[in-house]
């Protein structure tokens, strides 16, 4: 990398550059992107100021990475660590093949590792994949779909096609109460993190922190569409599914889920299935735990879509990407893999939800 760049941590004086060189990656209006930057960087609970890593020349913006924060534990009750996931990365197309996206990456190694554990970028593509490798990233899991596509193979095709986007509004779904079923675009932050907080695996595991004040902010998302599902008991929520929806509103993808124990996830997939709001339902299944998949494999998810099952050409996981992690040290050594005695290089230790990443 040239001399006559200068890498160093986001201030507040660099975001009018930093929204310059995001529009190359953030195609909304400007004041869209801002009002992005500002939920995602700005308000978010989990860091105590914007994270993200610029790089200048001449003194203004050429490129940026950010840093998504999101607050895990292993334990009721015990601390939280914090993980940084990678993403919003861009260089201004004058100031690209200087290697200024690894620089960035590798200068991000110098955060405060007391209360920022991990790096996990949960959004790697092919392009940016070889540069992650290089700095020491190493895969988790696979990033594959589970997809329902419905019995007619035609739903496949319509939903793939593209289309400008659409509100809600002007959807398949339909909102309000269904029996003991409420639709709605807006969360319950106070219920959701009632229920999260039920359902508490036997064995330490690292998951994340879901609380009323982060499911209030984490909703706020100015560019992604939700859809809320709630099985009620009278007027208390027994259980819920968070859905994110396509521009096209024609494939809505769960995010999160969460419910007492008692099968109300199982219950309000199969409303969403008979309610035909969508032409394919999909989940990523690293974020599947074992209430989800008894749910999922019952409705008729699958990896591959129903021509390539026709076809006998399987997809599988071979072309899907993965979930990468390392440790936020300069240099790794094998204590940095562990946090609270668990590996965190094995998928089984964690229970992660789709809600985690950054892109959605």
């Amino acid at each position: 990398m040239s001399q006559d760049y200068e890498i160093t941590r986001f201030r507040p004086e660099h975001l009018p550059g930093v929204l310059d060189v995001l529009g190359a990656l953030w195609t909304w209006g400007r004041d869209t992107r801002e009002k992005l930057f500002r939920w995602k960087y700005v308000e978010n609970p989990n860091s105590d100021e914007p994270l993200g890593i610029v790089a200048l020349h001449g003194g203004q913006v050429a490129g940026f990475r950010g840093y998504f924060a999101n607050r895990y534990g292993t334990v009721p009750g015990g601390p939280d660590f914090v993980i940084l996931h990678p993403g919003d990365t861009c260089v201004d197309p004058a100031h690209r093949n200087r290697n200024l996206s690894v620089a960035m990456g590798n200068f991000a190694k110098q955060y405060d590792r007391t209360r920022y554990r991990i790096f996990m970028n949960m959004t790697s593509s092919a392009n940016s994949l070889p540069g992650y490798l290089k700095m020491g990233f190493v895969p988790l899991a696979s990033k594959v779909h589970l997809t329902r596509h419905g019995a007619n193979p035609l739903d496949w095709l319509r939903s793939r096609q593209a289309q400008q986007p659409r509100p809600l509004t002007d959807s398949r779904i339909r909102f309000g109460r269904f029996g003991d079923v409420l639709v709605t675009d807006s969360p319950l932050p106070a219920e959701m993190a009632s229920v999260a907080e039920h359902r508490r695996p036997g064995a330490p595991v690292l998951r994340p922190r879901q609380d009323q004040a982060f499911f209030a902010w984490r909703y706020r998302n100015p560019v992604q569409k939700y859809v809320f599902h709630f099985l009620m008991d009278r007027d208390s929520v027994r259980g819920y599914v968070a859905m994110g929806v396509s521009p096209n509103n024609r494939i809505g993808e769960i995010l999160d889920y969460g419910d007492r124990g008692d099968g109300a996830v199982d219950g309000i997939l199969r409303h969403v299935v008979r309610s035909g709001a969508f032409l394919r339902l999909k989940v990523r299944r690293y974020g599947v735990d074992e209430r989800l998949a008894a749910a999922v494999r019952t409705l008729g998810f699958d990896i591959d879509p129903p021509w390539r099952r026709i076809l006998g050409r399987r997809l599988g996981e071979s072309a899907a990407l993965p979930l990468l992690i390392r440790p936020i040290a300069d240099a790794c050594a094998e204590d940095d893999w562990f946090i609270d005695g668990l590996d965190v290089r094995r998928i089984e230790n964690w229970r992660l939800k789709p809600i985690c990443s950054d892109a959605d």
